[in-house]
């Protein structure tokens, strides 16, 4: 089975609280685990747009993650080498000119990329053309769209995931509410398939085990193999598709040198099947040229077969 995996743990400004989130997933049996970054635009309309101020802080969110400044991470990777880390950007979009600016940045900048759109038009252009890995809807609040059955199934049939993020419903009762509303439709309309759970916990006690997730997918009428996958198989999905997202470039192609007895070998094989096919084709040749072969004399005639009485 594949490892157990939260592909949202937060990148908070201190990273010593952000190396205590992953040493909590690490403790809970996460083994594979990527920390997201958010970026979120600013008001067109603010101040520190206006001035230029807000700049300098965008262009930081879109930076890649400096692990160099995480070293309990490396520590727990160099003690456990089945651990592994990813990076994400998660990137909530309000309008559609936001879209060119930015994937032209993160496109290989993040190992994930993942999108949470607010619109009903940016929904169906995530699911059908964005070069993106995971859809993450906002589990806060009532959705300002409705699903539909063709718009889910062109994600799925282009391998983009969806994402539940389960920490949400610890905060107060209505969130409980809209996350049981929103999670009990995704799994309508993708009939289980392509969704991952994940924590989005800026705190330690928001962390969930990987036992208690695939309960709490029974409660979002998961089948058990599909609560499952949701924090192992679809989680590796996740990280194959984004490989083939950042191109070919990174593809080994590799080979292994035959010894000198093996090719002379394959060679004679190579040339004894060749003589094979040639005898075949004189044999077949002679046969027409006698007029051995089933209808090589144009005067024959079939001998009708007397029924039996």
């Amino acid at each position: 089975m594949a490892a157990f995996a939260d592909l949202n743990v937060p990148y908070l400004d201190d990273p010593r609280a952000t190396e205590k989130l992953v040493s909590k997933a690490v403790k809970l049996g996460f083994e594979t685990i990527a920390i997201c970054k958010t970026y979120r635009f600013q008001n067109e309309c603010g101040k520190e747009t206006r001035k230029g101020k807000g700049k300098g802080k965008d262009r930081a969110s879109l930076s890649p993650i400096n692990w160099d400044v995480f070293p309990a991470i490396q520590a727990m990777k160099n003690k456990n080498p089945r651990l592994k880390f990813y990076s994400r950007i998660t990137i909530p979009l309000d309008d559609q000119n936001q879209i060119h600016p930015v994937f032209t940045e993160v496109g290989n900048a993040f190992d994930i990329v993942a999108v949470q759109p607010t619109t009903e038009k940016l929904f169906q252009q995530a699911c059908k053309s964005l070069d993106i890995d995971i859809i993450s809807l906002d589990m806060t609040r009532r959705l300002p769209f409705y699903l539909k059955f063709p718009t889910v199934h062109a994600a799925i049939e282009r391998g983009v995931h969806f994402e539940i993020m389960y920490s949400t419903a610890l905060r107060s009762t209505s969130e409980r509410t809209q996350l049981l509303s929103i999670a009990l439709d995704l799994v309508v309309f993708t009939k289980g398939k392509n969704i991952i759970m994940s924590s989005g916990a800026e705190n330690e006690l928001d962390f969930r085990g990987p036992y208690d997730l695939v309960n709490l997918g029974l409660l979002f009428n998961f089948k058990e193999e599909q609560s499952k996958a949701a924090i192992t198989k679809n989680c590796r999905a996740v990280l194959f598709h984004s490989e083939a997202r950042r191109g070919a470039e990174r593809s080994v192609i590799s080979g292994k040198l035959l010894p000198q007895h093996a090719n002379e070998e394959t060679e004679a094989i190579t040339m004894e099947t060749c003589s094979e096919d040639e005898a075949s084709k004189g044999d077949d040749h002679q046969k027409e040229a006698t007029g051995d072969g089933d209808n090589g004399d144009d005067n024959y005639e079939p001998t009708k077969k007397k029924a039996k009485v």
